[in-house]
């Protein structure tokens, strides 16, 4: 299947971002949008990361509004000083029928190839229908290949390790870097939200139903049953001894548990975010540091909550704010990083504020996404431009 690929000027952002504590502006701020002349866009954000050379790959969805509208997959790399180096619009219809093509996250190779999933809503002589994709983009800007996984709604996640690619939903597949096909684990009574790997080759996926770990070769070695009453949106990380901490939405709180790595249910804990609201809730996030510490983070679209608990699930410490957490990112000194809401705070290791840098911009409440490069730290978000939504990259230096 052929890439279809457009290359354009990137607008440049003279905004600068107002710190709290220390006077905290970006080295850069860079808008884009892949509309031309009179054309009307809107740019949706899903991801940011860094290759192994160094460049910022953001990727997301361009949408054309109008009579005529599309709503393709959009991938654009920067350098590290800003400047834009490519732009790669795909459509997975290639125009012969409608496809709303929506990337639900990225990962990159140590090549710096990108691998992207998505969910997919479909109008073929007007049958609706939806279903699920996989992509691979190299270095270059050039699509190498694409997958349709299957015809359901379901591909959340996508993870790279050991040259191999792994994505899950109702089933938990693995490929090779050339897209061919290597496992395919069933699971359909149990949708999975978020896959991870071990180094051993060990796959963990979690979703509301079950927390479930399989060997490298697809064997079953343990599931966790989950209670009832969770939504479908979870996380998972693990830990270098093969436990794992599990986060889910519980109503509008997030429950947190841990698994041992024989997969004994050891504890779980409910946190609320700092203020109630019958808006938006944000997703269960949770991560571990290098010392296998455990960072939660609570939201709405009203306030969030960060927690910092140990293996033991024993509090070191919580912090308030207000606005929805979309993502954080945790450095080498176990310094906590958020964004959200056009609000992106630092904590050190002991849940101490260091900063705050708060947007000039209005951003999309359910965009944001952050990246660690050594001293050099990457946001991202879908912001208005002054006319419309569009992608939103901004640099900063540690």
């Amino acid at each position: 299947m052929m890439s279809k690929f457009f290359r354009f000027p990137v607008i440049l952002s003279l905004t600068i971002l107002v710190a709290c504590t220390a006077a905290l502006s970006p080295d850069w701020t860079v808008f884009y949008t892949q509309a031309t002349g009179d054309e009307q866009r809107i740019e949706w954000l899903s991801n940011v990361a860094v290759d192994s050379y160094g460049d910022v790959i953001t990727a997301g969805e361009t949408i054309r509004v109008g009579t005529d509208r599309q709503e393709n997959i959009l991938l654009v790399k920067h350098d590290d000083r800003g400047n834009l180096v490519w732009a790669t619009e795909y459509d997975f219809a290639q125009g012969a029928y409608r496809s709303d093509d929506n990337v639900t996250d990225m990962a990159l190779d140590s090549d710096g190839n990108a691998y992207l999933v998505g969910v997919q809503y479909i109008v073929e002589n007007d049958v609706q229908r939806y279903g699920s994709f996989m992509m691979k983009v190299d270095r270059l800007g050039d699509v190498i290949w694409a997958l349709t996984l299957n015809d359901k709604e379901d591909a959340r996640d996508v993870e790279v390790s050991d040259n191999k690619v792994y994505v899950t939903g109702h089933a938990t597949q693995v490929f090779d870097l050339d897209g061919q096909r290597l496992l395919n684990i069933e699971h359909p009574d149990a949708k999975a939200w978020d896959v991870e790997v071990d180094d051993s080759g060990n796959i963990y996926v979690v979703g509301y139903a079950a927390a479930t770990k399989y060997s490298a070769e697809g064997v079953l070695l343990w599931s966790v049953a989950q209670p009832a009453g969770l939504t479908h949106q979870a996380s998972i990380t693990v830990n270098t001894d093969g436990s794992a901490v599990i986060a889910h939405l519980e109503s509008n709180n997030i429950r947190v548990a841990a698994i041992s790595s024989e997969g004994l249910a050891q504890w779980n804990k409910t946190y609320a975010p700092a203020q109630q609201s019958y808006g938006l809730p944000g997703h269960a996030l949770v991560k571990t540091d290098l010392r296998g510490d455990i960072i939660l983070a609570v939201s709405n679209d009203k306030s969030r909550r960060i927690v910092k608990l140990n293996d033991a699930g024993q509090e070191a410490w919580q912090v308030t704010g207000s606005g929805m957490v979309r993502d954080f990112a945790i450095d080498d000194a176990g310094a906590v990083y958020v964004v959200g809401s056009g609000k992106n705070e630092k904590y050190d290791a002991n849940g101490q504020f260091v900063a705050e840098a708060t947007m000039d911009y209005s951003v999309e409440v359910t965009t944001g996404s952050i990246a660690l490069d050594g001293q050099n730290i990457y946001v991202a978000y879908s912001a208005n431009s002054g006319k419309t939504f569009n992608f939103f990259l901004a640099k900063y230096v540690d």
